[in-house]
């Protein structure tokens, strides 16, 4: 960012969004808006904004500097240059950063749920407490499953973005 305010603001920004751990946002949103999936929703949304803002203005800030200077040299703008250049270098970084997310989402949702946040943690809580161990079983089961498809998933837009 050639501006050093908007970059200081943005780093900022990013920062606090991360600095609250995601637990501790679904318990404010849980007293905020009730039990529900409401509550884990925002908390992992506000989470998942703060870390991929970082991840992805990391990869923006590690691309090669030559091909934006070629882009400049041939005439081109700095919109241009920045929507021609940066984002094919940056693309399997940013696949991989959004698969990734995407992946601890999943095993965040469940943790969530325990303190009330709703979703399928909530559905496994619920499931020990009065003894249903076969809902727990295939919770579990169907969580494993989720895991390895993002994974296959995430695998699979790798090889292709590359």
């Amino acid at each position: 960012m050639a501006h050093r305010a908007v970059h200081k603001t943005f780093r900022v920004l990013i920062v606090v969004a991360r600095g609250i751990p995601d637990l501790i946002l679904a318990i404010i949103f849980v007293v905020i808006s009730r039990l529900g999936e409401a509550a884990g929703t925002l908390a992992l949304s506000i989470g998942a904004i703060g870390l991929l803002s970082k991840l992805i203005a990391d990869s923006i800030e590690e691309t090669d500097p030559q091909v934006q200077e070629a882009e400049r040299a041939t005439g081109a703008g700095e919109a241009q240059v920045f929507f021609s250049a940066t984002p094919r270098q940056a693309a399997p970084a940013f696949v991989a950063h959004i698969m990734y997310l995407l992946d601890t989402n999943i095993r965040s949702a469940t943790l969530l749920g325990v303190v009330g946040a709703g979703g399928i943690g909530f559905l496994l809580l619920n499931a020990s407490r009065v003894d249903q161990f076969d809902v727990v079983t295939m919770v579990l089961i169907l969580m494993v499953a989720v895991v390895l498809l993002v994974e296959a998933l995430s695998m699979w837009l790798h090889r292709a973005v590359r």
